[in-house]
Order: structure tokens, then C-alpha cells, then sequence
């Protein structure tokens, strides 16, 4: 029987110098830390807060709400353990109250303007009008509903849900376009 090489090993000496050989490892490591080191820092970045009627972010202190606000405030319990800070505010051309809600760790998770009206009409106006800016920047909402003289949305996000909701009856009417930090917002989507 014939001998065949083809299941044979040869060994073939590599025509880069060692020297070579280590200086294409060590950036290729050092390559993978930074990439992983970058990717990390995704991971853990803060949640921001983009909402049109306030300049302040998730991190925000009360310090820091009173410093941007003002000192002339009121409050009530917060739905979340903390204390809410009230302060009048105009969003969209009109007057009305923006709400700072803290958690029982004195952490901003929610903020919200509400306005009230005596007019139905105006109310179903300038829920559509907000509507059709949260959508333009975010798409359709994930939850809506749409009864009559109450109106919802719901925007389930990453970086924290946003809620629009109205309610018009004979002695209340009234609208609240909240922003929710993540750790207080749903974390799966509702079904219509």
C-alpha cells in the first residue's frame, strides 16, 4: 500500500518575527477592552428625561427642582413614598401646574403638568395637539383609549413611559401629560 500525506501535519515556520506576532496581540486586546469598556458604559448610562415643559433630568434633586422653580411651592404625598412638589406652570400658551414626584429615597421618578378648563372643546383640542407631538416623536402610543369624555395614551419607552390622559365631566375637566422614570414605568406593554 501507498503512503499518503494528505492526513499528515506539516509543520510550517512562520515567516513573522515573534516580535511582530506580539505587537498584533497586544492591539488586538487592548482593541477588545476599549470596545468592552465602551459598550459598558452604554449599558449603564442614565435614563434621560426629554419632556418638553421642564429642563431638568431624572438625576435632579429637590436643590434642584427648588433652584429651577423657585421656593414657592406646595406639596402633597407622592404616589411613590416621597413627597410631590407643585408649582404653577405655562406649557403650550397655557397656565397650569407642573408636578415634581419624588420616592420614598427622595429620587425624581415622575413629573406631569396638568391643566384644567371649562371648556370641553378646548380640552379635546390641546389633547390632540400634545398627542400629535408625542406621536411625531415617538410613534403611535402602545396603549389608547378613547371613551367618551375620557381620553388615554400610553407610550411604553426605555427610557421611561409617558401618559396623556383627559377626563371631562360636568364638575371636572382636566388633562395630565406625565413623564415616568423607568424604574416606576411598566415594564411590558398593555394590550388594547
Amino acid at each position: 500500500m501507498g503512503e499518503t500525506n494528505r492526513c499528515k501535519i506539516k509543520y510550517i515556520p512562520s515567516k513573522l518575527p515573534v516580535l511582530h506576532c506580539l505587537c498584533i496581540l497586544c492591539v488586538a486586546f487592548f482593541c477588545s477592552i476599549f470596545l468592552t469598556a465602551c459598550g459598558l458604559g452604554q449599558a449603564k448610562s442614565a435614563a434621560i428625561l426629554d419632556c418638553p415643559y421642564t429642563s431638568l433630568g431624572w438625576e435632579s434633586s429637590l436643590e434642584d427642582v427648588i433652584a429651577a422653580e423657585g421656593d414657592s411651592f406646595s406639596t402633597y404625598d407622592s404616589v411613590y413614598g416621597g413627597l410631590c412638589y407643585t408649582y404653577p406652570k405655562e406649557y403650550n400658551g397655557l397656565q397650569g401646574t407642573v408636578k415634581y414626584m419624588f420616592d420614598d429615597k427622595e429620587k425624581l421618578v415622575s413629573v406631569a403638568w396638568a391643566y384644567h378648563t371649562d371648556d370641553a372643546d378646548a380640552l379635546l383640542t390641546l389633547y390632540e395637539t400634545i398627542c400629535a407631538s408625542v406621536e411625531s416623536s415617538y410613534g403611535e402610543s402602545g396603549y389608547h383609549t378613547g371613551t367618551v369624555g375620557n381620553y388615554g395614551d400610553v407610550w411604553y419607552l426605555e427610557s421611561g413611559d409617558i401618559i396623556l390622559s383627559s377626563m371631562s365631566t360636568d364638575e371636572l375637566m382636566a388633562l395630565q401629560y406625565s413623564y415616568l422614570h423607568p424604574s416606576v414605568s411598566n415594564t411590558e406593554k398593555m394590550t388594547q
